[in-house]
């Protein structure tokens, strides 16, 4: 399994190469990034199209012991945490725990009803149910009559989440990713201020 570390500079070469397999196709006129780990991303497409950015949230339960872990994960080498996490993605253990709690600021969504093509951003899709959930509950605000695109775009795609979703813009497939949303990234605290600034604008 690769391995890819991104800071924020590099991210936004990564950026420009998914943009660029992306507006090859599809020309959408509104980005949904999943809050807040893809908010660099979902910035970076939004703004090479100026379309609207808005973000939505996904949260499974048992995210306590990641609170825990996290401290430890920040001082170990590369090397190990890189074997933690094939562990992790090797396992079942998000598989069985699939459930997602979905929510969004939705008086502000209510602003951009009229969009017709929709574009979901994760850094990853790695078991496909985060993103099930998210774009079922895109679908259900913005196209109960099935008249609008709907797409899928992110960094990387598990080739075991094709099985739950679909993902219909990837640079990289089966590649663990550790970017400046990583709690355990050095620039993980920088990543931080910059979407908590875009989130405040935008309440």
């Amino acid at each position: 399994m690769e391995y890819l570390k991104l800071s924020i500079k590099s991210l936004e070469e990564e950026n420009k190469k998914l943009f660029e397999i992306i507006n090859k196709n599809f020309d959408y006129d509104c980005v949904v990034f999943i809050a807040k780990g893809s908010y660099l991303i979902g910035k970076d497409l939004a703004t090479f199209k100026n379309v609207p950015l808005l973000e939505i949230f996904s949260k499974r339960k048992g995210a306590t012991l990641k609170k825990i872990v996290n401290p430890i994960l920040k001082i170990l080498p590369t090397k190990i945490k890189k074997v933690l996490r094939e562990k992790e993605f090797n396992s079942d253990v998000h598989t069985k725990n699939y459930e997602r709690k979905i929510f969004f600021e939705e008086n502000i969504w209510k602003k951009y009803k009229n969009v017709q093509n929709i574009l979901i951003v994760d850094d990853s899709v790695d078991t496909g149910y985060s993103m099930k959930f998210v774009k079922d509950e895109v679908h259900n605000f913005f196209d109960k009559e099935n008249r609008k695109n709907i797409k899928v775009a992110a960094l990387n795609c598990f080739e075991k989440s094709e099985k739950i979703v679909k993902t219909d813009y990837f640079v990289y497939k089966n590649t663990i990713l550790e970017g400046p949303w990583s709690n355990d990234s050095k620039e993980n605290d920088n990543f931080i201020k910059l979407y908590k600034d875009w989130h405040i604008k935008q309440l």
